[in-house]
């Protein structure tokens, strides 16, 4: 396709344009939108004049499959654009390999993500489950529990979600330790090499993950990882379900040498209805919305927006 005589034709939701039109149109007049629906139906003329995509915070997850579809078949998509930190699913690599640049947005999301961890951190040392029970019941029911600030936070994976969890952590007076592949100096809170990861979680009371999935994490915290942490201690995964070995994590929680959990991602999404997490007490699942705040949507289009007028400057003339 010959873009020095044609504007950019963007693929993006209904919702997304209304929300961004304005701004998009702003920074390149001539473009042209090819919108996906409630429907998810694209004709095939549209597919074949799409050159760029915009994969919205809005997209995810109902009309994911049919906005990966469309990418897919579109033979012309030279630039992808996710609202998401990282990209360890497969769609991505296909869509790489098709000719398409793909970008992301990491760090959008830290903040509310970083919020999430803390919420779920305080609702289980201060035993938020045992009093809205109570307060249920009717019943007045003190129970003594213990400050955050008496507690060692580790932090597996100190990329910006994980140093902004530090950062909150010890705003709390934790004392906090993460690790991540190459420390640099810069990380809000001591910072080890991740071949150091057993020390940390043999140490920590309350251990945050929040690594991407790769071969080297994927199942990498299992039976033998939660028995090296103390006992009554808390386990938080935002980073993704995959790292975790689900089963054994369930027989740590159900065995009390896991105090509770707080999970914002799992093995299988949506997490099944049978699934034994759903009715333990001491586990707080958040349907992976950690992130998902008007803060962090507003970061996500700041982003796309920036690399937006990055490619259109650089390839099209007007």
């Amino acid at each position: 396709m010959d873009t020095s005589k044609s504007g950019p034709v963007l693929l993006c939701t209904d919702t997304a344009r209304d929300r961004a039109g304005e701004r998009i149109r702003g920074i390149c007049p001539d473009v042209e939108f090819v919108v996906l629906g409630a429907d998810g139906v694209i004709a095939d003329d549209d597919l074949a004049r799409i050159t760029h995509a915009w994969f919205s915070t809005d997209a995810w997850p109902e009309r994911t499959p049919h906005y990966f579809g469309a990418c897919l078949r579109s033979p012309n998509l030279v630039w992808f654009q996710s609202f998401s930190a990282g990209g360890d699913n497969e769609v991505f690599r296909r869509l790489a390999d098709n000719g398409a640049e793909v970008l992301f947005a990491p760090g959008s999301s830290a903040t509310s993500i970083a919020q999430t961890v803390m919420m779920d951190a305080l609702a289980l040392v201060r035993g938020l489950v045992h009093f809205r029970r109570a307060q249920a019941e009717h019943r007045w029911a003190p129970l003594l529990t213990r400050d955050l600030a008496d507690l060692r936070l580790g932090v597996i994976g100190l990329g910006a979600i994980g140093a902004e969890v530090a950062r909150l952590a010890v705003a709390f007076g934790m004392d906090v330790v993460g690790t991540r592949r190459t420390p640099t100096g810069t990380e809000p809170c001591e910072c080890w090499s991740d071949v150091r990861r057993d020390e940390v979680l043999a140490r920590s009371d309350v251990v945050v993950v929040a690594a991407p999935l790769n071969d080297d994490t994927r199942h990498s915290i299992g039976a033998a990882e939660f028995a090296l942490m103390p006992a009554g201690s808390y386990f938080i995964n935002v980073g993704r379900g995959e790292i975790v070995v689900e089963d054994d994590l369930i027989d740590a929680l159900r065995s009390g040498h896991l105090a509770g959990a707080g999970l914002d991602v799992f093995a299988v999404e949506p997490l099944p209805a049978t699934s034994p997490l759903w009715d333990m007490e001491q586990v707080i699942i958040t349907p992976h919305s950690s992130g998902t705040t008007d803060r962090s949507i507003r970061a996500a289009d700041d982003v796309f927006l920036a690399n937006w007028a990055q490619t259109v400057s650089a390839t099209y003339r007007h």
